[in-house]
């Protein structure tokens, strides 16, 4: 009967395990996804300033080079480190995904070799008791 409750209780355990540990990763990816979009509205907002300059010089009556413009040359450095930021994000997720993945790989393996332990042991009190109880008839 205790085996049972043991059981039970292991199963609980682990159940309750793998929900904290999935929601932890949950709102990690949460956190970076909710960045990666403030990250996009920043380089939406960068192209935006870069198309009003590039048709304000374009359309004056000067003559401009655009390669060599010193704010089209920073609004394009903005985007280009943006663009990293967002790359890193999508790294950062990758990395949280394998990490929990690992992690809840690693706790499987543990349980798995505490459970074959512990039904071995149980098994061979689970026969002592049988035979025991036949010697008493």
């Amino acid at each position: 009967m205790s085996s049972l409750f043991e059981d039970l209780q292991t199963g609980l355990r682990d159940g309750i395990d793998f929900i904290v540990d999935k929601t932890d990763e949950m709102s990690k990816i949460g956190k970076a996804k909710i960045d990666m979009l403030s990250i996009k509205r920043n380089i939406e907002k960068l192209f935006s300033e870069l198309g009003g300059s590039v048709y304000e010089k374009m359309s004056s009556r000067k003559k401009v080079d655009l390669q060599t413009d010193e704010e089209i040359a920073r609004l394009v450095a903005e985007i280009k480190q943006q663009e990293k930021n967002l790359d890193q994000k999508k790294d950062e997720i990758k990395k949280v995904k394998l990490e929990k993945e690992e992690q809840r790989k690693s706790r499987g393996e543990e349980r798995e070799k505490r459970r074959t332990g512990k039904s071995s042991d149980s098994g061979v009190q689970d026969a002592d008791i049988v035979s025991e109880t036949d010697d008493k008839e």
